[in-house]
C-alpha cells in the first residue's frame, strides 16, 4: 500500500454525486483543499432525474446555473398526479402557488447533470479521482486516514483534517458503524428504464413529471428530451417477491394493467430497461461525529415519489461543507454547528416524509385527488412539494389543517367524497 504523506487535505469527500460535488465546490469557494474519491467513471448512468424548483437557490450559490442552463435540459413547470385508471388527476403548477418563490425546475439526464456538477468542482480546484473505491477509513485525534483502491495504482492511503461521506446508497461510513435504520413498512423496489415514443403532455404542460398512483404501487414518467422518457415502477419488495417473476416482467405487467401508463406507452420503444434499485427509505442514527459529516443519501434516503432527492442531497452537501469549514477554522473536531446541521437535515427530510408516508394511504389520496384551494391549502402544498423547507407560519398552519383533514377522513368523518384508488 502506498501512503501519500506529501499532503494533508483539509477535507476528503467519499463520492462525487450531487451531494459530494456540491460539498467540494462549497469548500473550494471557502478556500479549502479538497480530495474527492469517486468509485465510478463519469459520466455514468443514475436514476433520480426530476428536480425541484427550490434547487435553483443552491445552483446560484455554487455559481453553476449558467452551465446547467446551457446544457439544454427539459424545463419542468409542474407535476401531475394521476389515478391509474385515468379517472382523476391533480396538477401542481409551480408558477401559480402564492407561496412558491421559484416558478419552474428542470428534468435532467443524470449522467450529464452529475458530470456538470463534478467538473464544476474540479474547475474550482478540487482534486477529483474517479474509479477510486474506498476500502477503509479511520478517525484519529488529529485527522482522518482513508484507504482507497484504483485499477492503475493499487491501494493508497491519504490523510485529511475532516471526512465527508457522500457515498450515496453505498452508505460507506454508516454501514461500517451499523447506523442504518429502515423506515417501518417502506421497503420498496424500483424497476425503470428509458423509452422513446411515449405520449407525454404538450403545450404549457410540456415537461411535467407524471406520477401515476396504483392501489399499492406507483409509476413515474419523466420527460428527459422530446423523445426520451424515464419510466419507473415503485413497488413493495414483499409484493415483488410474491409475484415470483423477473423485474422486467413485473414492470411490463404493471404497464399493461395501468390504463394511464398503458395508453401513453402504446408506441413506446426501448432505449434501456430492466434497471432495479432497492434500499428505499432509510435513515442513519448519526449524521455527524468527530471529524466526520454525512451528506446526501449517505445521511438517509427517502422514497422518490415527490422528486426530493437531488435537492435534499445538494442542500445537505452545501450546509455540511459549511459546518466542516467552520470546524476546521476553529480547530475543532465536533461543533455545535455540526449537530445543528444534523437537526436541520432531519427536519428537511421530515417535511417530505409526512407527504410520503401519507401518499400510500387512501384518505390522503381522496383529498389529494379532489383538491380545494380554500384557505390557500393547495398553495401551501405547492410550495412544500416545490422544495420549500423553510416554511413560514402561514404555510405551516395550512399544512397542519390539510393533514388534520386527512386524519378526519381516516377516522370515518369524511370531509370529501370517498373515491376508489386504482
Amino acid at each position: 500500500m502506498h501512503r501519500d504523506m506529501s499532503k494533508t487535505w483539509d477535507v476528503i469527500i467519499i463520492g462525487g454525486g450531487p451531494a459530494g460535488s456540491t460539498a467540494a465546490s462549497t469548500l473550494r469557494q471557502a478556500g479549502r483543499s479538497v480530495l474527492v474519491l469517486e468509485k465510478a467513471k463519469f459520466p455514468r448512468f443514475h436514476i433520480g432525474e426530476s428536480l425541484l424548483p427550490y434547487n435553483r437557490a443552491v445552483f446560484d450559490e455554487l455559481g453553476v446555473w449558467s452551465k446547467i442552463q446551457s446544457a439544454g435540459f427539459m424545463v419542468k413547470r409542474g407535476a401531475q398526479f394521476w389515478m391509474g385508471d385515468g379517472s382523476r388527476r391533480t396538477r401542481l403548477d409551480f408558477s401559480k402557488g402564492s407561496f412558491t418563490k421559484f416558478p419552474e425546475s428542470i428534468q435532467v439526464e443524470r449522467a450529464k447533470f452529475d458530470n456538470i456538477l463534478l467538473r464544476h468542482a474540479e474547475e474550482l480546484g478540487a482534486d477529483v479521482r474517479e474509479e477510486a473505491i474506498v476500502t477503509d477509513y479511520r478517525v484519529e485525534k488529529d485527522g482522518v486516514a482513508v484507504k482507497y483502491r484504483t485499477q492503475d495504482s493499487g491501494e493508497q492511503e491519504v490523510q485529511a483534517k475532516f471526512l465527508m461521506d457522500a457515498s450515496g446508497l453505498g452508505n460507506v461510513t454508516a454501514n461500517k458503524e451499523g447506523l442504518r435504520d429502515y423506515y417501518p413498512g417502506h421497503k420498496k423496489l424500483a424497476i425503470f428504464g428509458h423509452y422513446s415514443g411515449v405520449q407525454m403532455s404538450e403545450g404549457e404542460e410540456k415537461g411535467d413529471i407524471l406520477v401515476i398512483r396504483r392501489e399499492n404501487s406507483w409509476f413515474w414518467m419523466i420527460p428527459l428530451e422530446d423523445d426520451k422518457v424515464s419510466v419507473g415502477l415503485v413497488i413493495d419488495q414483499a409484493d415483488f417477491k410474491a409475484l415470483q417473476q423477473e423485474p422486467q416482467q413485473v414492470f411490463d405487467d404493471a404497464v399493461a394493467s395501468t390504463k394511464t401508463v398503458h395508453e401513453r406507452m402504446l408506441n413506446a420503444k426501448v432505449i434501456t430497461q430492466g434497471h432495479v434499485l432497492t434500499d428505499f427509505s432509510y435513515t442513519n442514527r448519526k449524521l455527524v461525529s468527530n471529524r466526520l459529516v454525512r451528506v446526501g443519501d449517505a445521511s438517509g434516503f427517502i422514497d422518490p415519489v415527490f422528486s426530493s432527492g437531488v435537492m435534499l442531497a445538494m442542500t445537505s452537501g452545501r450546509e455540511g461543507a459549511q459546518v466542516v469549514h467552520a470546524a476546521i477554522a476553529a480547530s475543532k473536531s465536533l461543533t455545535f454547528a455540526m449537530r445543528r446541521y444534523e437537526w436541520a437535515t432531519r427536519r428537511r427530510v421530515s417535511r417530505f416524509w409526512q407527504f410520503i408516508e401519507n401518499f400510500y394511504t387512501k384518505p390522503f389520496a381522496q383529498l389529494f385527488f379532489q383538491p380545494t384551494n380554500k384557505h390557500r391549502i393547495l398553495c401551501a402544498i405547492n410550495t412544500s412539494l416545490a422544495g420549500n423547507t423553510q416554511m413560514s407560519f402561514g404555510v405551516w398552519w395550512r399544512l397542519r389543517l390539510f393533514f388534520t383533514l386527512v386524519w378526519l377522513q381516516k377516522k370515518g368523518l369524511p370531509v370529501t367524497e370517498r373515491i376508489s384508488i386504482q
